[in-house]
């Protein structure tokens, strides 16, 4: 009898443990933006002739994938990966948050602007390592992005990334958020401290290779667009159709 009954109690601390593992297959994720200014501040230095100038931000979706909701992925205590997800569409989330940060910078936005900057998002992606006391969050975010005038004319174009690191709680939608918003600050700040487009965006005149004319530009473009596809900042059918419309300058 009390064999039988250590071989119960043993069973029930094994179907118990099992139990207690954490298997989900999904993490869902209410989209937030909260950034740890004591770990990372970002703000970038902006001249009073930009701060002058109105702008629009419009934001694209450039990640690609079959699911617009699936923002990163995780491991299990098991060791088996998991989808981390969005609760809503992450578009509107990035566009009223960079437009807050924005704001919050002393840029101008407008509805008839003197310039417009549309930001196409090619990556927005959180990884959570399983660590036995917790959980390593990493994030990237990587903007290419274009600037024109109020006519339209294109003055400059690039990209520029962000990423951050985190030791946090396993499972955990404020790390998430935390380092998401941390890599989609500094992206943002990258974008908007490079003295091409600062001198384009207060100026009104096209960067050098913003447009096509000479065979030099045609070459500087090509060169900055075969490093936009080496570091995964545009994809394959991306880089090919912007190819396509350089060379039509030659």
């Amino acid at each position: 009898m009390h064999q039988r009954l250590i071989t119960i109690v043993i069973a029930f601390v094994i179907t118990a443990s099992a139990a207690a593992r954490d298997t989900r297959k999904e993490l869902t994720v209410n989209l937030r933006f909260a950034p740890q200014e004591g770990v990372q501040a970002n703000s970038p230095d902006l001249t009073p002739a930009i701060l002058e100038r109105t702008i629009d931000l419009r934001i694209e979706d450039a990640r690609g994938g079959e699911d617009a909701l699936d923002i990163g992925q995780g491991t299990n205590d098991d060791d088996k990966a998991f989808t981390i997800r969005a609760s809503t569409e992450v578009v509107p989330y990035l566009t009223d948050t960079l437009r807050q940060v924005a704001e919050g910078w002393g840029i101008k936005l407008a509805a008839k602007p003197d310039r417009v900057l549309t930001l196409r998002v090619a990556r927005f992606f959180v990884d959570e390592s399983n660590k036995a006391l917790g959980s390593v969050y990493a994030a990237e975010v990587k903007l290419t992005y274009v600037l024109a005038d109020a006519a339209g004319r294109k003055l400059m174009e690039g990209a520029a990334s962000g990423s951050a690191h985190r030791y946090g709680r396993a499972r955990s939608a404020d790390n998430c958020n935390e380092v998401l918003s941390d890599s989609l600050k500094e992206a943002f700040a990258n974008v908007v401290s490079d003295p091409q487009l600062q001198e384009a965006w207060s100026s009104g005149r096209a960067a050098s290779g913003a447009q096509g004319g000479s065979a030099d530009s045609v070459e500087e473009r090509l060169r900055k667009l075969d490093e936009l596809l080496k570091k995964g900042l545009i994809t394959k059918d991306e880089y090919d159709k912007k190819r396509a419309e350089i060379l039509k300058d030659i």
